[in-house]
């Protein structure tokens, strides 16, 4: 019984620390694909409609990263093209590019972010939206 209870609570705990896990499609409060950024350091949201990327970074806790005086690139992979685009601090916590794309189902975008938050980090999000 005793084994049951401990199982059930390591259970229990386990899921809040994989809500972001890069494994999983979890939709962000935007409608986004988030993942963990940094092993969980930052956390980004995606989200993408019709020509526009919008990415979201907040932290581990998260409450809103400032993006102002960070960069980032995004890799587009969308309806067998590939392109490249360049995210410009959109105030808040966001940051946006747009492209010579139609946002679609099962499209693909790796993000390096330089200096968002004071930090650097790289990922792979499928944006829901």
């Amino acid at each position: 019984m005793l084994k049951k209870l401990v199982l059930m609570l390591a259970l229990a705990f386990a899921t809040p620390a994989m809500a972001h896990s890069d494994s999983k499609f979890i939709k962000g409060p935007n409608g986004g694909h988030i993942i963990d950024a940094g092993h969980g350091a930052q956390h980004w949201e995606l989200v993408a409609a019709g020509v526009e990327l919008t990415l979201y970074v907040t932290d581990s806790a998260e409450k809103p990263v400032d993006t102002s005086g960070g960069s980032a690139e995004g890799k587009v992979l969308v309806g067998g093209k590939n392109q490249t685009v360049k995210f410009a601090p959109a105030g808040g916590n966001t940051m946006k590019a747009t492209g010579d794309f139609v946002a679609a189902k099962g499209m693909k975008v790796i993000v390096k972010t330089d200096g968002v938050g004071g930090k650097s980090f790289q990922a792979r999000l499928t944006p829901m939206k």
